[in-house]
């Protein structure tokens, strides 16, 4: 191989070497011996000096490229606040859109009555139907619990964030089994406030923590299994061409089968897939349309948002981890 240098080449390679002072003498003759390998392969072989900082840049800006980076400077302890940013955002955007249904939906306990479902969502013996006539409509404002405590691990860090978010869910998860109709709309927020809690706990396990195959199989199962009973009960209760209903929930399934391949643009899409179908299911709800029971689309639409967000959150936690170990 070639080892002669032209002067402003060998003074460029000087230059580097004092600005490598921070490496080790093995580590450094290895990047002189590749920046003199560049150097042979530049048309002009380094004989001007502004050829070779075009090239390879000043020394100072090529040595800094080979500063080792320690853990805690890739910040790795951010971890935690970046998958409770990707979570919280569109548990928020879930929240909100709960709390439109639950104040502008059309009242639809006499049409569940017509269908027979009376007898499984009316609030007998529920403790909300109980404390709604104590407090009357202030019940409401239970449709913003969601919302707030959903960003609030955004700005509450440590003990006191993890106690917040926890007791957010649990809240949450009693308004569930309050009894009635209306609970089952906050289903989906609440499965996404747990998660909250407990996916950066899993996640960050590993720096490449990732759901395992198994986890991935048995969320594409379960939900494929409620899709169906979803699909079923609003293909029953619903007056329109049938294929409305039947088109939507095989497009989700198909999505939820995908699940575990990993494939980041089958778990976009169901996402997508799901928010569309609470949009339409709230659209078929009005008189003026169907009439249709909101709820079956709702939860069929929000549970896909849900465990689909959950593989998105997962990939991007799992791509950020693969760039800060330089994987990639």
């Amino acid at each position: 191989m070639k080892t002669y240098l032209p002067r402003a080449a060998r003074n460029y390679v000087v230059q580097l070497s004092r600005a490598l002072d921070f490496l080790s003498e093995q580590e450094r003759k290895q990047v002189l011996e590749q920046t003199r390998e560049e150097i042979h392969r530049l048309p002009g072989g380094g004989r001007r000096k502004r050829e070779l900082i075009s090239a390879l840049g000043e020394p100072a800006t090529r040595a800094r490229k080979f500063v080792r980076t320690e853990p805690e400077d890739l910040e790795v302890r951010s971890g935690k606040h970046f998958l409770t940013r990707i979570l919280a955002w569109p548990i928020c955007a879930l929240a909100l859109m709960t709390v439109v249904v639950v104040l502008f939906a059309p009242p639809q306990q006499e049409l569940i009555s017509s269908q027979g479902l009376g007898q499984l969502l009316t609030p007998v013996g529920g403790w909300l139907a109980a404390l709604e006539e104590t407090i009357g409509s202030q019940l409401i404002w239970l449709a913003f619990i969601p919302v707030v405590f959903s960003l609030l691990p955004l700005w509450l860090q440590g003990a006191v964030g993890m106690t917040l978010q926890i007791l957010g869910a649990v809240v949450m998860t009693a308004v569930c089994l309050g009894g009635g109709i209306l609970p089952l709309y906050f289903v989906p927020v609440t499965i996404l406030l747990w998660a909250q809690v407990f996916t950066p706990l899993l996640m960050m396990r590993g720096s490449m923590a990732r759901p395992g195959s198994g986890w991935l199989v048995t969320a594409s199962v379960i939900l494929i299994a409620a899709l169906a009973f979803t699909t079923y009960q609003g293909l029953a209760s619903f007056t329109g061409a049938q294929w409305l209903v039947l088109a939507p929930g095989v497009v989700l399934v198909v999505l939820a089968a995908l699940l575990p391949t990993r494939w980041k643009a089958a778990h976009i899409s169901l996402v997508a897939a799901g928010f569309l179908v609470m949009v339409a299911g709230f659209i078929a709800a009005l008189p003026g349309t169907y009439n249709a029971l909101l709820l079956w689309p709702w939860l069929a639409g929000g549970l896909s948002f849900a465990v689909g967000h959950l593989a998105v959150a997962a990939g991007l936690w799992h791509e950020r981890a693969r760039k800060l170990l330089a994987l990639f």
